[in-house]
Formats: C-alpha cells, sequence, structure tokens
C-alpha cells in the first residue's frame, strides 16, 4: 500500500507542476533520456529465519540485496500543451554475497535426535527488465528556456530473474508480472538540443509466479502475498536528454 501511495503522489505532483505549460515555442516535439543511477528496495525483510546460527550474515545479504543498478532510458512524442506519449524501459540489478552462513537441522532416528551443523556459502544477484507505455508531462521553468520540469508515468510488463547459489546447489528462478513506473525530475540543456538531468522515481511491481530449475528439473510455484517477491523500489538517477523541434 505504501508503494501505491507513492506512485500516486509522484503522479499528481508531476502533472500538477507541469500542467502551466502552455507555451508553444518552448515546448519540444520529442524528448529522449537515458540515466542511470541507484535504487532501494522498500520491501520489508523476513523475520523468521530459523536454521541459522550466524544470522548477522543472513541479515548483511539481505541488505545488500536492498541496493541496486539502476539504468533506464524512454522517448517522447511532446503535443503542444505539453504532455505526451512514448515508452520506457528499466533494467534494475542487485546482488549480494554471505560466506562462511552456519546452518543446523535436526536429524531424527528411531532413538534419538541428533543436531547436525553445515558451513556454506550463499549468493544472489537479481535482474529486472522493465518495458511499458508512458505518458509525460513538461513545463519550461523561466524565460531562459534552458530549464524543464519534467514527470512521468508507465505501465508495462516486468521480467524477473534470479540467480541464486547456496548449500553448493545453483538455482535459476524466472518470473514476471505486470508493473509500473513514476517519475519526476529537472532538466538542464547546455546545448539548444542537448542537456543533463536527474529524476527521482518509484516502481511497482510484485512477481506472483514463478519457475525454478537446477539444470536438472523445473517446477513452478505460485507464491502467497507474504512469499511473493515485491520488486518495488525508489530510485535516483541522472543522465543525458536530447530535444528536437524545439
Amino acid at each position: 500500500m505504501k508503494q501505491k501511495i507513492l506512485i500516486v503522489t509522484f503522479l499528481l505532483v508531476g502533472v500538477c507542476a507541469t500542467l502551466p505549460a502552455q507555451v508553444d515555442n518552448k515546448i519540444p516535439r520529442l524528448r529522449i533520456s537515458t540515466s542511470g543511477g541507484m535504487g532501494y528496495l522498500t520491501a520489508k525483510g523476513k523475520e523468521n529465519m530459523d536454521g541459522f546460527i550466524n544470522k548477522e550474515k543472513i541479515n548483511q545479504l539481505e541488505d545488500d540485496l536492498r541496493w541496486a543498478t539502476h539504468l533506464n532510458g524512454d522517448i517522447h512524442y511532446l503535443f503542444r500543451w505539453g504532455l505526451g506519449i512514448g515508452a520506457k524501459y528499466i533494467f534494475h540489478k542487485t546482488s549480494g554475497k554471505a560466506e562462511g552462513v552456519i546452518t543446523n537441522y535436526m536429524e531424527v532416528s528411531d532413538y534419538l535426535q541428533q543436531p547436525h551443523y553445515t558451513v556454506t556459502d550463499m549468493s544472489e544477484k537479481d535482474y529486472i527488465n522493465y518495458l511499458g507505455l508512458s505518458l509525460a508531462a513538461i513545463s519550461p521553468i523561466g524565460n531562459s528556456e534552458k530549464l524543464f520540469l519534467t514527470s512521468s508515468y508507465s505501465a508495462g510488463y516486468m521480467r524477473w530473474r534470479s540467480e541464486a547459489s547456496l548449500f553448493y546447489q545453483n538455482l535459476l528462478t524466472t518470473g514476471g508480472n505486470v508493473a509500473m513506473n513514476a517519475e519526476i525530475g529537472l532538466d538542464y540543456l547546455f546545448h539548444p538540443n542537448l542537456g543533463i538531468g536527474a529524476n527521482l522515481g518509484a516502481f511497482l511491481g510484485y512477481i506472483n509466479k514463478i519457475k525454478i530449475t537446477d539444470g536438472i528439473t523445473t517446477q513452478e510455484q505460485k507464491l502467497d502475498k507474504e512469499s511473493r517477491y515485491n520488486a518495488s523500489n525508489i530510485h535516483l538517477t541522472l543522465g543525458l536528454r536530447y530535444y528536437l523541434n524545439r
């Protein structure tokens, strides 16, 4: 729910801020954007981690998996009144590693219960590829025609891929679902057609159905609300801007 509220807030702020753009000679017809930066996953961590002795290593692994490399690109055709339509692509990667994780389990026989301990390394890399249709708004700031306030809202499809290694076994997990992205930003033009910009955005997406393979066997699984993968994140990016037909 918090992620949805954040998406709506970004959308309303961006649209309200850019609605006054009505000056024809200040609005470009085409805007192309490429950006890169950092993202932070907003999902809650797992509270129950039974079976691990040195839980601080698992906590560190989860913390590492929250920080992501975030790349995106979009293209929009803008109409005279400052609103436009286009497409947006997002690439999102997280990774983490924990060495020397100690696990315990109880071996039960007919006569006794005996604890067993194992030491293993764990690692995980998660990738998100997203492509969607996008609505954008742009408004010039001041009379210099160099500063532009921008906002965009996108809805599309994301593909998730997770490569994990645990207990000396490699696992590949994949899934996909509908997702949304909203951003607000500021562009500065240092050339009539070229500029730089900064964006603050929020991404919302969940994986409810997955396919897991170890290279030999493959199985599909439906996830409940508590165990589904939450790719929702906030991200801050910087990048290049290209304006055409100003």
